[in-house]
């Protein structure tokens, strides 16, 4: 043991004063021996006694990562602090190399990602107005709203309200909900997912499954494209995939974003959600027909519906400041093709302080995402422990996921390894805390011949290779594999199967929509008594197996035919 990790272990133990670990979640715990030095209880010093990827190991880095210790995990705080130096001990220990190399040739583990922070200093109303009078909304239970312009003060006053149906400009697809319109001034108010969604028919968008052009980041982007005041979605807990209150967890903290040139100032003034119950009160205020409207809106050839009287107006006062985040990037260089590189990805990062549920305001973001770091370690212990492969191997723990997939943005903006020599890059976010499983569904399924790889891994395991089951909810747009995708890598992100072993489908299916319901980005985010990592370390040796067999080959994946990503990478590769 290193004496920096007798020095950290040490201070976990006093921090959290756990006297037992337990392992699996529930059921066998183990204890110190009586009279043990107080680092002896630390959970992180207990993990480096397991062998690599044991169930031990993993639970031992969750149960310190989402402590409450950790406050979170939120960016710019003490709780990344303490997240980034774990990180850096446990690859260090792992036996990595620091994967950043500086101007002065020094290598860190850290990648210095600088973001803005955006702090409302007084509690925002959502105003609107028409004939019938005004009527004022509440921050947090009725609408959320937030700035990404660096700005102390963003107002909007009497600006008219807009329906814009989905929001989406597809000239490949003959789409275009803004046609006809200028938007200057006005407010834009918008659908959630996709057109195709609440019919499951392919109207270009995939059907049921959700592409870009569904996801909230694209509606906002498109809303400045056209000058837009201001962006507001409508929420719908089945089309967002998310109940209210996950926005709603949202609007307690700081929003972040990467820093750009321009300061922000290409975005709309004002962006937001509002909920179903305020949308259609307000449609109905308009004189119009919400269900109506959005049938209309699913047809090719829809054109922006003026909201009658209604004017929107909004006013943030904001504290900006700069703050440096780091992504942490530790690498097993390759012994005989070290600038070839697969990459293993995982956010560290979590919600920090939320608001409170029985008086405890932490999101800990136990699976989301202290699993996916956990097993991101672990995961580079097994690579050290089997020997150098013939590429590199880098594991990257980035930050801000949770406000835009910020830390990936930030590396596919600065990539510290070429993305033609990038092989692949596969994503961890949540690992399966239910149990054992005998199928494991891949997101984004038939992009790219990484499926192949992952199928024969799983059938080595006597598991079957499936579909994610709700492609409407566009979780391959939601997660940080999506930002290495767009410089043109293939990406591999498997998801927990469903088909469990203890309960088949049902189960696992049920146990899914609790989670969503009952412990998605909320404090309930722990580890319970109930939770079963080996399930989650069943998937991690798989991913394993993927990983190894390409740092120790020739191959190069490639996207499938219609891929979006597939000319990006053909660029990237022919610049070779």
């Amino acid at each position: 043991m290193t004496v920096r990790l007798a020095k950290v272990a040490a201070f976990a133990a006093a921090t959290l004063a756990l006297g037992a670990c337990s392992y699996l979640g529930g059921g066998r715990t183990e204890t110190a021996p009586s009279g043990a030095a107080p680092a002896a209880l630390a959970p992180r010093l207990e993990a480096f006694q397991h062998p690599p990827l044991a169930p031990a190991a993993v639970m031992a880095h969750v149960r310190v990562l989402s402590s409450d210790a950790f406050e979170g995990r939120e960016p710019g705080t003490n709780g990344e602090r303490l997240t980034v130096e774990y990180l850096e001990t446990a690859f260090e220990d792992a036996g990595l190399t620091p994967g950043v190399v500086g101007a002065d040739g020094r290598r860190s583990w850290r990648q210095a990602t600088p973001l803005i922070s955006a702090t409302l200093t007084e509690v925002p109303t959502l105003t609107i107005a028409g004939r019938d009078g005004r009527r004022a909304y509440a921050y947090g239970p009725q609408f959320s709203a937030w700035t990404k312009r660096l700005q102390d003060v963003v107002t909007v006053e009497n600006a008219e309200l807009v329906f814009v149906g989905y929001g989406i400009v597809a000239p490949e697809l003959g789409w275009n909900d803004y046609a006809g319109i200028d938007m200057t001034g006005k407010i834009a108010v918008i659908l959630i997912n996709d057109p195709d969604f609440e019919t499951g028919d392919d109207r270009g968008f995939g059907g049921r499954a959700m592409t870009y052009y569904g996801r909230w980041t694209y509606k906002y982007e498109e809303a400045a494209r056209q000058g837009a005041a201001g962006a507001i979605i409508i929420h719908e807990t089945a089309p967002a995939a998310y109940p209210w209150a996950v926005i709603e967890s949202a609007t307690g903290g700081p929003r972040f974003d990467v820093v750009t040139a321009d300061r922000g100032m290409s975005r709309v003034p004002f962006e937001g959600w509002i909920t179903s119950e305020v949308a259609l009160e307000t449609f109905r205020r308009a004189g119009l027909n919400f269900e109506q409207l959005k049938a209309r809106a699913q047809q090719r050839g829809f054109t922006p519906v003026d909201m009658g009287s209604l004017t929107g107006s909004l006013t943030l006062r904001t504290q900006i400041e700069q703050i440096s985040s780091s992504n942490v990037i530790g690498v097993l260089p390759g012994r005989t093709r070290p600038e070839e590189v697969i990459i293993y990805v995982a956010h560290w990062d979590h919600l920090g302080r939320c608001p409170p549920i029985d008086g405890d305001d932490i999101c800990n973001g136990a699976l989301d995402n202290a699993t996916g770091t956990a097993g991101l370690i672990e995961l580079a212990r097994r690579f050290v422990n089997h020997g150098r492969p013939e590429r590199s191997v880098a594991f990257m723990a980035v930050t801000a996921e949770e406000q835009g997939l910020l830390g990936s943005l930030y590396y596919s903006q600065n990539p510290i390894f070429p993305p033609a020599n990038t092989v692949a890059a596969i994503n961890m976010d949540g690992l399966n805390v239910r149990g054992p499983t005998r199928d494991v569904s891949v997101v984004g399924f038939g992009k790219s011949q990484l499926d192949d790889l992952l199928r024969a891994a799983a059938e080595a395991q006597g598991r079957r290779v499936v579909p994610e089951p709700f492609p409407e909810h566009g979780s391959f747009y939601r997660s940080d594999h999506v930002n290495f995708a767009r410089l043109g890598i293939p990406v591999l992100y498997a998801s927990s199967g469903t088909d469990m072993i203890d309960g088949g489908t049902e189960r696992g299916a049920a146990l899914s929509r609790d989670y969503i319901a009952n412990r998605y980005h909320k404090p309930q985010d722990e580890v319970t008594d109930d939770w079963n990592i080996i399930g989650g370390v069943q998937d991690l040796q798989m991913l394993y197996a993927v990983g190894r067999q390409l740092a120790d080959s020739r191959m190069w994946p490639e996207w499938a035919p219609n891929a979006e990503f597939r000319a990006a990478r053909e660029a990237s590769r022919a610049g070779q």
